[in-house]
C-alpha cells in the first residue's frame, strides 16, 4: 500500500492517520484531495492521497468509492473502471488496486 493510503486501525494494518467519518445511509464524507473507499462492514474509510496509488491483498471489499481529487483514477478489482474527479461509485465490490490514470488516458485493466 502506498505511503499516502491511510487505513483505519480497525483493519489492523498498523498505519496511522485520520479518516473521515462514514455514515451508513449517506455518501462517504471524503476530504478534498483524497480518494475514499468505504469498507463493506461500515468501518472507517480508507483514504488515498491525490496522486498516490494503493494495492490491497487480500482485496478490500467496499460499498462505495469517492474521488475528491482533481485526478481521474483507475480502480481495479472484480469491477474495474475509471473514476473521474468528483465521481462516486456505489456498489458492493472487491478492490485490489487504485492508481491515477496514466498519461495515455486509459486504465490498464
Amino acid at each position: 500500500m502506498a505511503v499516502g493510503a491511510v487505513l483505519a486501525g480497525a483493519l489492523g494494518t498498523g498505519l496511522s492517520g485520520t479518516a473521515a467519518a462514514a455514515q451508513d445511509t449517506a455518501a462517504v464524507a471524503c476530504p478534498i484531495g483524497y480518494v475514499c473507499l468505504q469498507p463493506l462492514l461500515g468501518s472507517q474509510p480508507v483514504l488515498v492521497r491525490q496522486g498516490e496509488s494503493a494495492r490491497f491483498s487480500p482485496a478490500l471489499r467496499v460499498t462505495e468509492v469517492t474521488n475528491s481529487t482533481s485526478v481521474r483514477y483507475c480502480v481495479t478489482g472484480d469491477f474495474s473502471y475509471g473514476l473521474p474527479p468528483g465521481g462516486t461509485q456505489t456498489w458492493d465490490s472487491s478492490v485490489i488496486g487504485l492508481a491515477p490514470m496514466p498519461p495515455g488516458g486509459a486504465c490498464l485493466l
